[in-house]
């Protein structure tokens, strides 16, 4: 009976191939980094919004303080000459008293909205540094997760790579008759090698019958399992 455990073993690695080279192609980890960039791209996004109304307001806020200024000289110079003596004439004194109060009401409510500006400044200012400080913290577990997938990739090329020439020295031990029905029955089976354990065929998870193996003990040829075909391999 020619040796089947140098085809056992072939077979072995060609499963270890395929499940690399899907590890390769489809890693988890290449999901997990897809999500988390999209996650921090999404929060950039969002934090770059924020920081765009933080400048916005920043600017208002500049603009009615220079506005509260502004009217606040008009009502100081106005109650000077009211107050100073400088305006004599009663229609005028009444008219700007009026004029200073209407300044002094936007004084107010310019301060007033001054206030809500800075307190909405305020409360954007820590958003956005907690959303700076989140996405800084997502950007460093992004490298370090980037880092180590590098890593796994760069050693399932390298456990690739050693493959063929471990695979070409089992080959080289093969009955070539062997080879060519196991090559010949892959047309059917991805893998026509089935282990046989307690009884049982490991391909299709069926038992083996009492005369396979008894076949397989005497080992005077290949044994076939009666269910599915494959060819049983009975490690001693």
């Amino acid at each position: 009976m020619p040796e089947l455990k140098p085809l056992w073993e072939i077979q072995v690695l060609d499963g270890q191939r395929r499940a690399l080279e899907i590890k390769l192609r489809e890693g988890q980890m290449s999901r997990d980094l897809k999500d988390l960039k999209n996650d921090i791209e999404q929060g950039r996004a969002v934090f770059n919004k924020l920081k765009e109304r933080y400048r916005s307001l920043k600017k208002d806020l500049k603009t009615k303080e220079m506005d509260a200024s502004s009217v606040t000289e008009q009502a100081q110079s106005l109650g000077q000459k009211l107050y100073g003596g400088m305006i004599t004439n009663v229609k005028e004194i009444s008219t700007s008293s009026k004029k200073l109060d209407s300044l002094k009401s936007m004084v107010n409510r310019t301060e007033e909205e001054i206030l809500d500006l800075m307190e909405n400044e305020e409360e954007i200012r820590a958003k956005l540094e907690e959303m700076r400080a989140k996405l800084n913290s997502k950007a460093e577990n992004y490298r370090k997760m980037y880092g180590s997938y590098l890593a796994n990739q760069q050693n399932v090329r390298h456990q690739l790579a050693q493959i063929p020439l471990l695979r070409q020295k089992l080959l080289d031990k093969l009955d070539v008759d062997l080879w060519n029905k196991y090559f010949e029955m892959k047309k059917k089976y991805n893998d026509p090698l089935a282990r046989m354990e307690k009884g049982t065929c490991m391909g299709c998870r069926m038992g083996i019958t009492f005369n396979d193996m008894r076949l397989l003990k005497q080992a005077e040829g290949l044994v076939y399992c009666s269910n599915c075909g494959r060819i049983l391999y009975w490690e001693r």
